[in-house]
């Protein structure tokens, strides 16, 4: 029965690879490089940490005993031409595994633990560009700790997660080897959005959620020195009627932070509009609402007859006075800082569930549950539908919105999909499915350059993509205007250029992007 359902699914994106020969693709984005590295056995895995002009570290997982000490872990850098500039061997004790990497100044980090079983015990291992050399630092908590958040801000390491579900900061200074716990997070039950670095300042700010006593929540944001000492403590007041689902941060500069997301006036699953807030000095100046109903293009990726339909329900709704409510699941990414306004992105999104029939018993009838036939839902994945970005002054005004359509994609996990990079007045949205870099170019209201498809380069000609790990694909910023798409592909080449007729890769791609080319 597997074997049907397999064929089934696969047999339509053979019909749809047919089709894509017809999409446009970009003339905007540019591909100069690839590198490939041969996968030699299915256990092996890839991850990649991007370090600026200094390169990219490539980390391979391999399943190849180190003589009964672990695991060899098989480590390249690679420059900015895509060339390797050295390899290294490391070894991981076996029952390690990797948590989280980082890069800051020139440095890379990598974070295990030594034992998934004992999460208090955590190993980081510190590389640079230049030299295959590194520096073991070795990480005790004290308490188990459920990792969620991985920063470096200059020679300190952050730390966070929870402890006994209670949110919990640790710093870590490279050169005393002393953790710390950042104090003030361990009494509450906040819930830990996001930890952003600031790379000037060499500050760093823990978003939370915080429940109020109304029963409704809020944002709070903590701004820290690197040493971990406290500068400022912003809460929102978001008023009596509505809950902050989430939030986004710019860099604290001078006493200046703004912060943005997505509200909610019941439901903590799906918000109804976004909302601004602008602090000076730790005093909030003002929180400003925008329900979705008042954006330009937030419907503009459904079919036109469609949104034109919608935006006569919203007009109708405003004819009396009201205001038409929606509701939305986003995940909300940073805020970008632009020439005097600020960029916020988020990515629409739903759970896909499968419901299957099922009792304990043979008959239909469950005495227990006193139903007929009862349904368990299987969760499936998130599906993402669209991505959003919309600009802001320093008032909070909403500038401009636009929307970029997003197909094929579903994870296990939320995950930022959609990149988003800016160029003058000129703002490029880009993701990676199937194989392809599907990108737009938008200024301000305007499409400068529609949905494109564009195909990731192979190295050679006569190469032809067999199959593709949907599991192990992405698109990455990197450095100025340049990206790298990076995933697993199975190749065929039947004229064997390169001495082989198959292989499995591990491929990076380059990309960049230049907006003031003249668009298709």
């Amino acid at each position: 029965m597997k074997k049907i359902l397999i064929v089934l699914l696969i047999l339509p994106l053979f019909v749809f690879s047919q089709r894509r020969k017809d999409r446009d693709t970009s003339a905007v984005i540019l591909q100069p490089n690839r590198i490939e590295f041969e996968k030699e056995r299915d256990g092996s895995e890839f991850y990649v940490v991007p370090g600026d002009e200094n390169g990219i570290l490539v980390a391979e997982e391999t399943l190849d005993n180190a003589r009964g000490n672990g695991f060899i872990w098989k480590l390249h850098m690679i420059d900015t031409a895509l060339s390797v500039k050295w390899s290294q061997d490391l070894v991981i004790p076996t029952d390690g595994a990797i948590i989280g990497y980082e890069y800051f100044e020139d440095k890379f980090y990598l974070l295990f633990n030594k034992n998934r079983f004992r999460s208090e015990d955590l190993i980081v291992y510190q590389l640079s560009a230049d030299s295959p050399e590194f520096i073991t630092y070795e990480i005790t908590t004290v308490f188990p700790i459920e990792i969620t958040h991985f920063e470096s801000v200059g020679e300190t390491l952050l730390i966070a997660g929870y402890a006994n579900f209670r949110p919990v900061v640790i710093t870590y200074n490279i050169n005393d080897r002393i953790p710390r716990v950042v104090p003030g997070f361990y009494d509450n039950k906040n819930e830990i959005l996001d930890l952003v670095v600031d790379e000037q300042s060499k500050l760093f700010t823990v978003i939370l959620q915080e429940k109020m006593r109304n029963k409704k929540y809020t944002v709070r944001v903590k701004t820290f020195t690197s040493k971990g000492d406290i500068i400022q403590d912003n809460l929102i007041n978001p008023g009596d009627r509505k809950s902050l689902l989430d939030a986004a941060s710019t860099t604290f500069a001078g006493g200046l932070q703004y912060l943005a997301g997505t509200h909610s006036r019941k439901s903590l699953q799906y918000s109804q509009g976004f909302y601004l807030s602008k602090f000076i000095n730790g005093q909030q100046q003002f929180n400003k609402y925008y329900p979705f109903a008042d954006l330009n293009n937030f419907f503009g990726h459904m079919k036109p007859k469609r949104e034109q339909r919608i935006k006569n329900r919203i007009e109708r709704k405003r004819a009396k006075g009201k205001i038409k409510k929606f509701n939305y699941r986003l995940l909300v990414h940073e805020i970008l800082e632009r020439d005097g306004e600020y960029i916020m992105i988020g990515e629409a999104y739903y759970p896909r569930y499968n419901y299957s029939s099922g009792n304990s018993s043979f008959s239909p009838y469950n005495a227990f549950t006193n139903s007929f036939g009862r349904t368990n839902p299987y969760f499936l994945g998130y599906k993402y539908t669209h991505a959003v970005v919309l600009a802001f002054d320093p008032n909070c005004n909403i500038l401009w919105d636009q929307t970029f359509k997003i197909e094929d994609i579903q994870t296990y996990s939320l995950e930022e999909n959609v990149v988003v990079s800016a160029s003058g007045d000129r703002v490029i949205l880009m993701y990676l499915e199937e194989n392809e870099i599907r990108s737009k170019v938008v200024e301000r209201n305007e499409i400068v350059e529609g949905r494109t498809f564009s195909p990731v380069k192979l190295a050679f000609e006569t190469d032809e993509v067999k199959s593709r790990d949907p599991n192990v694909e992405g698109l990455k910023k990197w450095y100025d205007k340049t990206l790298f798409a990076y995933g697993e592909q199975s190749i065929k080449n039947d004229s064997g250029v390169g001495g082989k007729t198959h292989r499995k890769v591990f491929y990076i791609n380059k990309i960049q992007y230049d907006l003031d080319r003249q668009p298709n």
